[in-house]
């Protein structure tokens, strides 16, 4: 019985993602000292990259990938918000639950068990729904995006102002692809969210 019981604790470490980081490359911050593998992530751990860096990581079951010159904040309670991503490139893939807030420049995302990409600046905020449910609030306006019944990568972008507006796809040119979503869902013991089919995002 011991046996088992050790067995099924090493099978749930593996399935369900400890909070760590699984993989980074160039130069990344975390409180503003160097990251290492297999680090362990607290909440309200800032997490910073800079030119030519990227992080994949695990938090509370969730999965998130940053990009180059970015900076995000870890949530202080995982069952109320996802973070803040004060700037930069997200893609994360979220567990179910109850509506939790990502907190970006110029809005909020509420999320429902979804896989979103976002860029958050200054200038402007892009918002993609991969797959899943979203609300996205602003000042100005609150719109539901959701792929239950129209196709996954579903893009929106916010100006400064609050207003949200549909880009014309030939101007917006997100750097992620469906795998990205895939790989992350893994990192969370799940098989892919596409059930129509893997979409290539332009």
């Amino acid at each position: 019985k011991i046996l088992c019981f050790l067995f099924f604790l090493i099978v749930n470490k593996v399935v369900f993602a400890d909070n760590k980081i699984h993989f980074f490359e160039g130069k990344v911050l975390v409180n503003d000292n160097p990251a290492d593998t297999d680090q362990e992530l607290k909440a309200n751990d800032k997490i910073q990259t800079f030119h030519n860096s990227r992080i994949k990581f695990t938090f509370e079951k969730s999965a998130y990938s940053l990009d180059k010159n970015s900076v995000f904040i870890l949530p202080e309670d995982s069952e109320k918000t996802l973070g803040n991503l004060v700037q930069g490139f997200l893609i994360g893939a979220f567990k179910k639950g109850e509506e939790r807030k990502i907190k970006i420049t110029h809005g909020l995302l509420s999320v429902r068990g979804t896989g979103v990409a976002v860029e958050s600046s200054h200038d402007h905020n892009s918002v993609c729904l991969c797959y899943g449910e979203i609300d996205l609030i602003t000042e100005s306006e609150r719109i539901n995006l959701n792929t239950n019944n129209t196709k996954y990568h579903l893009v929106v972008h916010i100006d400064p102002s609050g207003d949200i507006f549909i880009p014309d796809l030939n101007s917006c040119k997100f750097d992620h692809w469906s795998v990205d979503n895939i790989e992350l869902e893994k990192l969370l013991g799940n098989s892919s969210p596409f059930k129509k089919g893997i979409a290539k995002f332009l």
